[in-house]
């Protein structure tokens, strides 16, 4: 019965997305991800001619609406699969769980194109990301076993119920908007004030424990410190940092500032069109005027760079913007978007916490995507030591049946907010990719990772 109650609630809320899109006008386009899987975003503010302001407020609010609604229908039905996969086994079980992973999906590619602040939409991103990584793979073990476990069964509980909060939450702001509540007029660029965000947030209270995962490569996603510690110089005027994002972009056509973001990092941030009329949001730190995020999309056609040329402009575009001996660590390409992770080094050393994302498009080598905050929250001078393991040692420890690829020192953050200088040792077992971390002071196995590749990148588990 219960089944049919959400096959029936599912057909109500597709019925529902079809309305609502018939009745939308699109004519704006706007992307607000950074990174694919990892979009950090900012709230806006349009400042247009006073007599295009009424159309392109209506377009706004079309647009805002119809990613409502998206997302709406997408939690609603990672619900139903939810539910559907607690109360099923076998081969049901994991389509079940395989569509849960594609409606997370969906789910974060509405909300990282909605006006909420910088804090929940990374909350956001967040949850909805583990929520697709963690069912596929689960997904993927049922092909070699009958069952989950009941750690995996408690976990999907717990994952349940926060999107059923979060399934409720939005069912009621729909209510509030079929009573005329307007989303474009409760935003607010301070993120500290903004009414939309205020009434979409996810609980706080009930963290889920999920396996430790990291995208984008080894420790993308990792913050060792609360508070930033590596911006450096001056603060900056409004002016100066309009003079940095010129610099830094020789084809900009346009340039309008969008106000100011308050938080964490302070920034200003401006709205670029260049020659080929792309778009891109960029936020400039007020102290020391470093280019921190870029938010842009690619544009389709044929690759006109490879691989090393993207290289070779992201490692240049990140010094230009203070981001001290960089090196590619990891990279990977999906169609013509590039995605680098671009990390200094020390003494040989691999600084993992003060990783730095970047996206380049192939069609004509531009940056569209840009994420220095893990950088200026954690860069500081420290004192490594290489530890007394030796490499050869570090390699031995590997069991016999992994191949090894490479080797290298790297100072790995983990768990308690530690940092600790490690060989990290890349191997291959039956086709599959491990990350083997081992104490480079003691020989102790501090962690091991596992590349879990799908269709939108990789992840690490």
């Amino acid at each position: 019965m219960k089944n049919k109650e959400n096959e029936k609630e599912s057909v109500l809320a597709d019925d529902r997305k079809r309305k609502k899109k018939r009745g939308a006008v699109i004519g704006l386009a706007i992307t607000t991800g950074i990174l694919g899987l990892t979009t950090m975003g900012f709230t806006i503010g349009f400042g247009i001619a006073q007599s295009n302001a009424m159309r392109y407020k209506n377009d706004l609010v079309n647009i805002y609406n119809e990613n409502f609604y998206n997302l709406l229908d997408s939690v609603n039905n990672l619900e139903n699969k939810l539910s559907k996969t607690l109360s099923s086994n076998g081969t049901y079980q994991r389509k079940m769980l395989l569509e849960a992973s594609k409606n997370a999906g969906e789910a974060e590619v509405s909300v990282s194109q909605l006006p909420l602040s910088q804090s929940d939409i990374q909350d956001m991103i967040k949850f909805v990301n583990q929520i697709s990584g963690y069912t596929s793979t689960l997904a993927n073990e049922l092909i070699d076993k009958s069952t989950l476990s009941e750690e995996d069964i408690s976990t999907l509980q717990d994952i349940h119920e926060s999107v059923l909060q979060l399934k409720n939450q939005l069912n009621e702001f729909e209510r509030k908007m079929e009573k005329g509540y307007s989303i474009i007029d409760n935003i607010d660029i301070d993120v500290t004030n903004n009414g939309f965000s205020q009434m979409i947030t996810l609980s706080k209270s009930n963290a889920i424990e999920y396996p430790t995962m990291i995208y984008d490569g080894p420790f993308s996603d990792s913050v060792t410190n609360s508070e930033v510690k590596g911006l450096k110089g001056e603060s900056v005027s409004k002016s100066k940092a309009e003079e940095i994002v010129e610099k830094q972009f020789k084809n900009t056509a346009e340039i309008k500032f969008e106000g100011e973001t308050k938080g964490r990092f302070e920034t200003y941030n401006f709205r670029i069109k260049n020659s080929d009329g792309e778009m891109l949001y960029i936020q400039v730190s007020k102290i020391g005027g470093n280019i921190l995020t870029i938010s842009g999309a690619g544009k389709d056609g044929d690759a006109a760079i490879d691989m090393d040329a993207a290289k070779d402009i992201a490692i240049h575009f990140a010094e230009e913007n203070g981001i001290e001996n960089a090196q590619v660590v990891w990279s990977d390409q999906i169609k013509n978007d590039v995605y680098l992770n671009i990390a200094p080094m020390q003494n040989g050393i691999v600084l993992y916490p003060d990783l730095v994302k970047v996206k380049v498009d192939l069609t004509n080598g531009m940056i569209v995507g840009y994420d220095a905050t893990t950088y200026f929250t954690n860069h500081v001078a420290r004192n490594l030591s290489k530890g007394i393991l030796r490499e050869s040692d570090a390699r031995g420890k590997v069991p016999s049946n992994f191949e090894i690829a490479q080797s290298r020192l790297v100072l790995s953050p983990l768990e308690y907010n530690r940092e600790v200088v490690c060989y990290e040792v890349e191997t291959d077992y039956k086709n599959e990719t491990y990350f083997f971390y081992f104490n480079a002071s003691n020989g102790e196995l501090e962690n091991v990772l596992k590349v879990i590749k799908t269709d939108n990148g990789n992840l690490l588990m």
